[in-house]
């Protein structure tokens, strides 16, 4: 009885150290924003680097195995929006057409956050590591109302409440 009950608590001790399941990667399709970025190559991330990507919406499609990317980017600065499309390989990476050929992995997510690297391999042949860390735009319709009523108690006009959200530069 002993064994039994030892048993059945180290299962339950070891179930409950399992990490969290991760969500498909259908289920983070949406609006994220670049929180932060790094890279092997600090050019391609500086001011009109071609990775200096402030994103605006990431679309997995597991059926189809594809992701779509839309961000902003500047090139001789001005800024352009774009759209990158990239196919499932069998490791799960997704290979991806932009600035020469990249691997682009999610490494770790949640539904508020997401983790990910890239290997870009320019027409060059120079090989650029990078990651990134993306938040999701999640704002509750409680919290606006609550940010609401604090600026107007506050004094503060409506005009003079600028979305950040919608206007990132």
């Amino acid at each position: 009885m002993k064994v039994l009950f030892l048993s059945l608590l180290l299962g339950v001790i070891c179930a409950a150290q399992e990490e969290e399941a991760q969500p498909s990667l259908s289920e983070l399709s949406g609006q994220w924003r670049t929180a932060y970025i790094a890279s092997s190559n600090l050019g391609k991330i500086k001011p009109n680097g071609p990775f200096r990507v402030y994103l605006h919406k990431l679309l997995f499609d597991d059926e189809q195995g594809t992701v779509d990317f839309y961000f902003f980017v500047k090139h001789k600065g001005k800024w352009e929006y774009k759209h990158v499309s990239g196919i499932k390989q069998e490791d799960g990476t997704y290979a991806v057409d932009y600035e020469g050929k990249n691997v682009f992995e999610v490494s770790h997510a949640s539904n508020n956050i997401l983790v990910a690297h890239n290997t870009n391999v320019d027409e060059h042949g120079k090989k650029t590591v990078l990651t990134g860390l993306f938040v999701k735009v999640n704002i509750e319709d409680e919290s606006l109302q609550k940010f609401k009523e604090l600026t107007q108690e506050k004094g503060i006009e409506e005009e003079n409440v600028v979305n950040f959200i919608e206007t990132d530069d």
